[in-house]
């Protein structure tokens, strides 16, 4: 359970290390970022998501609820590597992302990993609670 908290709070020091990209990027301007970041708007999806994902495993650590590890390693790993889809976007916005293209195959297995880590602990907490 501690692994929730674990990741929770790095999902949130990711996320700070966006904002400051983010600054640099669009604010500053430095011209490395400007160069390597081509869609900041994604960069700012990113952002988002990462705090999120923070708060969904701060609230299942707090629920109290004991989740079978399965579903705490994939709904961290699903925490971490769905908003990086969004980091990939604002580098390279013009990827291929056709059905069965690399990217959409890769970005399908990140969704079913989060869908299965998350929304699977959402549902077992679920069932605990009417028990």
């Amino acid at each position: 359970m501690k692994l929730l908290l674990l990741c929770g709070a790095s999902l949130i020091l990711i996320s700070i290390a966006i904002g400051w990209l983010i600054i640099a990027r669009k604010y500053l301007s430095l011209e490395i970022f400007i160069r390597i970041i081509r869609d900041d708007k994604k960069l700012v999806k990113a952002h988002i998501d990462y705090v999120m994902m923070a708060l969904i495993l701060f609230a299942f650590f707090f629920i109290g609820v004991n989740l079978p590890l399965p579903l705490i390693l994939l709904a961290c790993a699903g925490a971490l590597a769905d908003p990086a889809l969004f980091i990939f976007l604002s580098v390279k916005p013009d990827v291929n992302k056709k059905i069965g293209s690399p990217f959409s195959i890769i970005s399908t297995i990140v969704f079913l990993m989060t869908t299965v880590g998350i929304g699977g602990s959402a549902f077992f907490i679920i069932l605990e609670f009417i028990k």
